[in-house]
């Protein structure tokens, strides 16, 4: 759904947000008739229960659903906090590990497509049709990013960031920026030489990013050839740290000697303990609010690791449970396409439940053929289901906040520009956000900062990129394409291109040091932006580009 659906949506005729210039009796039906509203919302439809359950012309009850969907909304963040913390940032690591990525390269590739994915996948189903508010979505993305995101990865971890790793990131995030707001400016239009070279700097930034890497490798392994000496040793070391995520992988032993009682013994006790880690010790101790707080997350908790296989190289036998797994194998695939494809249907069968019945097989067989007392030399692939089920998880509890932003944005007579720079990007921006904080808690602040440049990039690339060009190489029959701004486009642009500014600065006066003043100072840039957006949407100031 997300920015996909909402895109499509702004081309209709009939917009959401007039449900409000109508009568009182006519709201419910119109929330209910309107695709633009139908299609921005999920799994609940909020709109619906704000204008059809709720008596609106009564403050009161008004203010009690806003507080309803506040309450529910942060705990979805909640969840969503506890699936980045404990099941993508473990998987993430175990694929780049595999992969033999260092921080950056992962923060480039892995976090960057994860993040982005299901922007891709709406995109992709809406036929990447351009819209004129590409261009203030994406700058918009990529101020959150680059200051409100990163900023607080530095508050969470501070951390030194390579000279040669930022000054090219940087350099990709500036030259993407830059170039899409040169073409945009273009009053004759945008034609195929200007759109077609946006549309490959996503693609270059990664091709860069995978060769850095690869040359780092090979100046590892000159120097590991050639005779010791206190320099060489020292700069081995250090360019071993570079290229080394520090990822201790336990020994897995395979033997006969390990196996004991049959293929099955314990596998209620083995599936009860990887499914209920309930902390006693720490209900017995703690006050009335953490026991409160205790009882209420497990369930939620005992949920996702149900849902979501995880693979955790540094644990013993990489938590391996035969039953969990033979569960996850059906239940995961299951989920997804629920998610990707619940409204279609297979020979009068809903797809869901199709792949249901394709999957159960598989998992018999896993449970035909693994024992509890010793992890199979396959379950180490299962990460790759892991990340995918994180990540179409992360995708509904998105679109659920992309749901309830557009009810709050419709409820407060907000225009759509102020929806777009603000609600519609944090619900957007939501995973990108708990899993850099995650990620910097859990010790790769270097991959959580690396994706605020690479992302932006990805999701202009998704968002605005790929749509022009092929509007000007197949779509538009014209030479030459038109396009706008916007009237907060140029000013949210301005912003962005100051904030890189002060990034790059931070950067040169700290000597690389990424410490939490620097944190401090784009968290703070990022707050006088939205004071300005507020300025702006309250006709105090007038946006650049706007005459008075």
């Amino acid at each position: 759904m997300a920015y996909g659906i909402w895109m499509r949506s702004l081309h209709q005729a009939d917009a959401c947000n007039k449900v409000n210039h109508l009568p009182e009796p006519q709201r419910c039906q119109y929330v209910k008739e309107t695709a633009d509203c139908m299609d921005n919302m999920y799994l609940i439809n909020y709109l619906t229960w704000h204008y059809c359950h709720v008596d609106s012309r009564n403050k009161f009850n008004a203010f009690w659903s806003m507080l309803a969907m506040t309450v529910v909304a942060t705990y979805i963040f909640w969840m969503m906090q506890k699936s980045v913390r404990a099941y993508f940032c473990p998987t993430l690591k175990v694929l780049a590990d595999t992969f033999s990525m260092n921080e950056n390269v992962a923060g480039v590739t892995l976090l960057t497509i994860a993040n982005g994915s299901s922007d891709l996948f709406t995109a992709i189903a809406g036929m990447l049709v351009f819209s004129k508010w590409g261009f203030l979505m994406s700058m918009a993305q990529t101020l959150f990013q680059q200051t409100f995101v990163a900023g607080l990865v530095m508050l969470t971890r501070p951390f030194h960031v390579e000279p040669g790793y930022f000054l090219r990131d940087f350099g990709f995030l500036f030259l993407n920026t830059t170039f899409m707001d040169f073409i945009h400016k273009r009053e004759s239009g945008i034609t195929k030489l200007g759109a077609i070279p946006g549309a490959l700097i996503y693609l270059a930034h990664v091709l860069v990013a995978v060769m850095d890497q690869r040359l780092l490798e090979a100046r590892v392994h000159q120097l590991q050839k050639i005779e010791n000496s206190e320099l060489q040793a020292e700069q081995l070391e250090e360019l071993m740290r570079q290229a080394d995520l520090g990822v201790h992988r336990e020994k897995i032993d395979r033997s006969a000697a390990r196996r004991h009682g049959g293929a099955n013994r314990q596998l209620l006790q083995q599936f009860w303990a990887s499914i209920f880690r309930f902390d006693k010790d720490q209900f017995r101790r703690g006050s009335f609010c953490v026991r409160f707080y205790l009882l209420i997350k497990e369930p939620m908790e005992m949920l996702l690791r149900l849902l979501v296989p995880v693979v955790d190289v540094e644990k013993p036998d990489y938590g391996w449970s035969k039953l969990l797994c033979c569960l996850q194998f059906i239940i995961a695939p299951t989920y997804i396409f629920f998610i990707l494809l619940k409204d279609v249907s297979l020979l009068g069968t809903a797809a869901y439940i199709m792949t249901f019945y394709v999957m159960l097989p598989l998992g018999c067989l896993i449970f035909w053929r693994t024992r509890t007392d010793t992890t199979p030399k396959f379950f180490r692939f299962t990460a790759i289901l892991g990340f995918i089920s994180v990540i179409f998880l992360i995708f509904f509890l998105t679109s659920e906040v992309m749901a309830m932003f557009f009810t709050i944005g419709t409820i407060w007579h907000m225009s759509q520009s102020f929806v777009m720079a603000t609600a519609i990007c944090w619900g957007l921006n939501a995973g990108d956000l708990v899993a850099g904080i995650a990620l910097a808690r859990q010790g790769f602040p270097r991959m959580a900062f690396a994706a605020t440049f690479s992302s932006p990039v990805f999701g202009t690339f998704v968002n605005l990129a790929l749509p022009l060009a092929l509007e000007t190489t197949v779509r538009s029959v014209a030479n030459a394409f038109p396009v706008e701004e916007g009237s907060f486009g140029e000013t949210v642009c301005i912003f962005v291109e100051v904030s890189l500014v002060i990034s790059l600065m931070s950067a040169l006066t700290t000597n690389f040091q990424m410490r939490r003043a620097c944190g401090m100072l784009l968290v703070a840039y990022y707050l006088f932006f939205l004071a300005v957006l507020v300025l702006l949407e309250t006709d105090v100031i007038h946006a650049y580009g706007v005459d008075n």
